[in-house]
């Protein structure tokens, strides 16, 4: 066995994340394919065109980057072969795909295969058994991308659930997924090259987007009713019905709950029901109110107007039409 660390040069960081903006990566796959529960191909389209907010990364984020070199030894010392942890800010390219683009965690020496780390919180049923191909399509998504630029004809995904129970999973260059992904690339790009926004879906970029691009109305601007957006607002009501009809059935079943409960706070190996720790509140109000009461009027005005802006008022959609 033979483990190989190629340290990232942070240097490169900036230039990687440019280049990627010219590329579909294995994560944009299975957004473009429709597969990813982190969004779809307005989340790729808003990274692509520089108009994505800036990544705040997350302790599971941080997790995976902290664990990914050990993980990646563990599947060393299993396979018994030679691993190279590759520096992560180098994107791999090919002519055969020249819009793909691949960033690796690990590259197996002796097999010539990529190798992906992920740590995962725990195993539930999307997971199979160890040495089967039984994973979540957004990483099968992310394999098979990094199959099609370096001419692997199978790829390992090495998994570490809950801290202890160490995976590892294999996959086949699978053409049928292959395929989905160019098509999606290629009519995907043309939102690129034409700065052309993609249909808007539901997903938080997209609703952050609209509430960031399209923040202020004009109260002389009116629309005609199109066809599409018709149907938009039948799917709206009945999403709405569904929604409330969901929140009854929820708060039903957490009463059945608690009622049975009474002051009991655990129902053995199913569930709890206890306070949270107490919380303290100061009234800010309050206190204002007193310490301006001492106040002159005239500093009384300085020190509010020190202090206040004005903010836009959210935009609400109201549904005026009957029926909807």
């Amino acid at each position: 066995m033979e483990y190989i660390e190629t340290t990232k040069n942070e240097a490169n960081k900036a230039a990687w994340l440019e280049k990627r903006k010219h590329y579909v990566t294995g994560t944009d796959a299975g957004k473009l394919i429709g597969v990813s529960p982190w969004g779809g191909k307005f989340a790729v389209w808003l990274d692509k065109t520089g108009r994505a907010a800036p990544v705040v990364e997350t302790p599971a984020m941080k997790a995976g980057k902290k664990f990914e070199s050990a993980i990646l030894q563990m599947y060393a010392e299993e396979m018994n072969c030679k691993l190279e942890h590759v520096d992560g800010y180098n994107l791999i390219t090919c002519d055969k795909y020249p819009r793909l683009g691949a960033s690796l965690d690990g590259w197996n020496h002796d097999l010539q295969i990529p190798v992906d780390a992920k740590n995962i919180k725990w195993k539930n049923e999307k997971w199979g058994d160890a040495w089967t191909d039984q994973f979540p399509e957004y990483y099968k998504a992310q394999l098979q991308v990094q199959m099609m630029v370096t001419g692997a004809t199978f790829a390992h995904l090495a998994v570490m659930f809950s801290g202890q129970d160490f995976y590892i999973y294999s996959m086949e260059y699978d053409e049928e997924m292959a395929q989905k992904i160019l098509d999606a690339t290629e009519e995907f790009w043309h939102y690129v090259e034409n700065d052309q926004m993609p249909e808007a879906d539901g997903s938080d970029d997209t609703t952050d987007y609209i509430k960031t691009e399209y923040a202020v109305g004009r109260a002389d601007e009116e629309k005609d009713p199109t066809e599409e957006i018709l149907e938009a607002l039948k799917d709206l009501q009945k999403a709405k019905l569904d929604e409330k009809d969901a929140q009854t059935r929820k708060a039903e079943a957490e009463n059945k709950i608690k009622v049975y409960m009474g002051d009991a706070t655990v129902i053995k190996g199913v569930c709890t029901w206890k306070n949270n720790k107490d919380s303290v509140k100061t009234d800010w109000e309050q206190v204002a109110g007193v310490a301006l009461a001492s106040m002159s009027a005239e500093d009384q005005k300085k020190l509010i107007d020190a202090y206040t802006t004005t903010k836009p008022g959210a935009r609400v959609l109201r549904i005026t039409a009957k029926g909807y």
